[in-house]
This record gives structure tokens, C-alpha cells and sequence, in this order.
């Protein structure tokens, strides 16, 4: 049997969701709130990383890239084998979803601009 440790695995799953970029927002998704859930399981003797998140728009085609992109990220973690990405509109996202760190994201992106 696989031994390895969730929390820590949950962690470097955080630390790279926080490196995707929002298509439209000056932020990453994971600090615009986008991310509902990461779980981490061993499933067949294969560390699974499952992730429920959704999108600020329903209507958004760019599910596939986005899944794509945070499959290709988080299965390069070390140890880790599979990882599924399911999105979900329930609840909707909302903008008091956004973290302390993510409106300072936003925040900095808008004083960039002005200069």
C-alpha cells in the first residue's frame, strides 16, 4: 500500500492551483474562490487528488482548458497519480468568495494599470 501523507499532498495541491491564472481576472483561481474542494484519496493503490470548482460564469466555455491545465499542474506533484476535476454551479459564485489575497491581487492589478 501507497503511504503518504493527505495534508501534505493538499498542500502542494493549494500551492499549485494558486499558480492558474483566472482567463479574465487578474488573479488565480484559487484565491478568486473558484476552488470549492480538493481531496486527496488513495484510490487503487494511486494517490488521487479530486477537485470540485466552478466558474464565474456558467455560460464560460473554457472548462476544457481550464481542466486540462489544472489536471497537467497537479498530477506533476510528486506522488501523486490521477487527478479529476468536477465542476459544479451549486452554490454560485459570488464575489465575497474571493480571499483577503485575492482582493489584493486585484487591487495591485488596478494600480498597475493606472500608471
Amino acid at each position: 500500500m501507497k503511504i503518504f501523507n493527505k495534508d501534505e499532498i493538499n498542500k502542494k495541491v493549494i500551492e499549485k492551483l494558486k499558480t492558474i491564472q483566472d482567463l479574465e481576472l487578474p488573479i488565480n483561481i484559487y484565491d478568486l474562490g473558484l476552488i470549492y474542494k480538493t481531496d486527496v484519496e488513495n484510490n487503487n493503490d494511486k494517490v488521487q487528488v479530486n477537485i470540485e470548482m466552478t466558474l464565474i460564469n456558467s455560460r464560460c466555455n473554457s472548462t476544457k482548458s481550464f481542466t486540462d491545465e489544472i489536471v497537467s499542474i497537479i498530477q506533476s506533484i510528486d506522488k501523486v497519480d490521477i487527478c479529476s476535476v468536477k465542476f459544479v454551479f451549486s452554490p454560485k459564485w459570488e464575489v465575497t468568495m474571493i480571499s483577503p489575497e485575492g482582493l489584493e491581487q486585484l487591487r495591485n492589478a488596478n494600480l498597475n494599470k493606472k500608471d
